[in-house]
């Protein structure tokens, strides 16, 4: 099957899902809450979403590969044809009735982040990408092309930056402390995908996490890339099953982003 067979696909896949978890969201208070670890939740609506998208891709493209965040052990490959797939990127603000998580999928190709959907059903906009087309926000206004900010410099800019509630990480002080100093303000929103499309779109000029999986970050990440803004390399020598640091910024402040991290080590 082709890419614009995906690509078609993806667009229709990603806010069907979105508004499945919509209906999760709003009747959050029957949702029974497990926790995995540590700050690390996830309910029947995670698992839900997680296996409607799977069966969805089963069934337009049985041959393709499947990595999500609530099956992710079980993955076995290959990695030619992978989908990954955060089901409700953002758990905690999702049962906090807090309106900032996602849906997020993207597809990679021997490799290559090629597809890629963000889909905010709270605020009806799905942001969706594929390699070479450019970046785009579909919302109640129709579609419109993304372009990551124009900042020149750090000093104005807005940089969110994420960190893990599960254990202390000495960076994300370096970091924060490092952005200040540089005139920058800084903010945590608590969902990855969301975050990066904002970057995306021009809403951030940044966004850093130190440790981050590949359900989290892929979609997003191809958003900034085709906004033209600048990503870091992604995954980690590690590959697409181990958590690694995301960076992504507008284009005219990555050497000053990436020089603060580099201090903070």
């Amino acid at each position: 099957m082709s890419l614009d067979a995906r690509y078609a696909f993806l667009r229709r896949l990603a806010p069907t899902a979105g508004a499945l978890a919509l209906a999760f969201w709003r009747q959050r208070a029957t949702l029974v809450v497990e926790l995995k670890g540590p700050q690390d939740f996830v309910s029947r609506a995670d698992r839900e979403v997680e296996a409607f998208i799977r069966s969805e891709i089963a069934a337009a493209f049985p041959d393709d590969a499947f990595l999500g965040e609530e099956t992710a052990a079980s993955f076995a490959g290959p990695t030619s044809h992978l989908w990954i797939v955060d089901p409700i990127d953002g758990t905690t603000n999702f049962l906090r009735g807090l309106a900032y998580w996602n849906v997020s999928i993207a597809y990679v190709e021997n490799g290559v982040r090629t597809l890629g959907a963000v889909c905010d059903p709270a605020q009806e906009e799905l942001f969706h990408a594929r390699r070479g087309a450019g970046a785009w926000c579909t919302d109640v206004r129709g579609e419109h092309r993304l372009a990551a900010a124009p900042a020149p410099t750090l000093r104005g800019s807005v940089v969110a930056v994420d960190h893990h509630d599960r254990y202390p990480d000495p960076r994300f002080v370096a970091i924060r402390d490092g952005l200040v100093n540089a005139g920058a303000s800084y903010r945590s929103f608590g969902a990855a995908a969301l975050q990066l499309a904002h970057v995306a779109a021009g809403r951030l000029d940044a966004y850093i996490q130190c440790e981050l999986a590949a359900w989290d970050a892929m979609a997003g990440l191809l958003l900034v890339e085709e906004a033209g803004g600048y990503a870091a390399p992604f995954p980690g020598p590690n590959g697409l099953t181990e958590k690694a640091p995301v960076v992504a910024t507008a284009p005219g402040i990555a050497a000053e982003v990436s020089a603060i991290i580099a201090i903070a080590g």
